[in-house]
């Protein structure tokens, strides 16, 4: 494929791409500083590309009114050495693609999500850094996707895993989220709209009707309202029950393994109101053989269930414990 190198500058336009196999790279001044888009709040994106093989990276991307980088129905997506600042909806925004790779990319003063992967499949976002958006990094309806080696703070909530409903992919399903740091998430929420515009501030991580995610090995700490939340669609209070054209539960999560410190000491009104406190892990109840092996660990319920539970146990508590929730709800 082709390589376009863009000289040390600030430029004010959009880029548009619709070309296979194409690598745009900025090229550094001596000081090591990248080039810049800088949309000045008057374009909607700096980069939008439908292309695949696309290659994108060494370039800062800022002021623009919708998304940063927005890459579209690609195969083969690989965006690295990035820094994206006031981009409006998302900063970094791969969606409805393949095999997609976002490495060492920092996103600040988004009103959504600073990483965002949308309805992809074998997605990896690693050695990024996400603080001062309403979402630090993000996987809707995505299948195969991991986190790792990130640090998320500062954000309304760090890592957010959703199935949600009424898109064209119906799943969210086999995300690894491991080796992270996810400290200090309680922003005030500030997104105009949409599903985030109802997170609580001072998540660490939040899984959302997802299935089959694994959250180990992360450090989680210092986030007011919990450090790990599991949750069903039906519960948010978000969705009609009519519209739900995806499966709301959350099923076959495991949690374990992670580093929970100082989480929930301030537990927003959204979840006090329901009589919930705040804690390290918090889980509605819904959704079957979800597993949580963190000794030591706070957590609403307070007893949570365990991979080594007998499975005529597990089952016995997830029916007693979805039935005491609605009864709550």
């Amino acid at each position: 494929g082709d390589t376009v190198l863009i000289p040390y500058g600030t430029y004010h336009e959009t880029v548009a791409v619709d070309i296979s196999d194409l690598t745009i790279e900025g090229i550094p001044n001596e000081q090591g500083e990248w080039p810049v888009l800088d949309g000045e709040f008057k374009l909607a994106d700096g980069f939008v590309a439908s292309g695949n093989n696309f290659a994108l990276g060494k370039l800062a991307v800022k002021n623009y009114n919708d998304n940063g980088v927005l890459v579209e129905g690609a195969t083969g997506v690989h965006i690295y050495d990035m820094y994206a600042e006031r981009t409006g909806t998302y900063g970094i925004y791969p969606v409805r693609s393949t095999n997609v790779l976002v490495e060492r990319v920092e996103v600040t003063g988004v009103e959504d999500a600073g990483i965002y992967v949308g309805q992809s499949e074998n997605a990896v976002v690693r050695d990024c850094m996400a603080h001062g958006n309403v979402a630090g990094i993000e996987l809707e309806n995505t299948l195969n996707g991991e986190v790792t080696n990130c640090h998320a703070y500062n954000n309304t909530a760090g890592v957010l895993v959703f199935v949600l409903p009424q898109l064209t992919s119906k799943i969210s399903s086999n995300t690894r989220i491991h080796g992270n740091l996810i400290e200090s998430n309680n922003l005030e929420n500030f997104a105009r709209g949409g599903v985030v515009s109802f997170v609580p501030p001072g998540i660490g991580v939040l899984l959302l009707g997802a299935d089959n995610a694994e959250v180990y090995e992360n450090v989680i700490k210092d986030n007011k309202t919990g450090g790990i939340g599991v949750y069903s669609l039906t519960r948010t209070g978000v969705f009609e029950p009519n519209e739900l054209d995806v499966g709301p539960l959350p099923e076959g999560n495991q949690i374990y393994d992670n580093i929970l410190v100082n989480n929930g000491y301030d537990p927003d009104t959204f979840l006090t109101d329901l009589g919930i406190s705040g804690a390290d892990i918090i889980w509605d109840g819904s959704g079957a053989n979800n597993t949580f092996d963190q000794p030591g660990a706070s957590s609403f319920p307070p007893i949570l269930p365990k991979s080594s539970w007998p499975t005529f146990l597990h089952r016995a508590y997830d029916n007693i414990l979805n039935f005491a929730v609605e009864q709550l709800m």
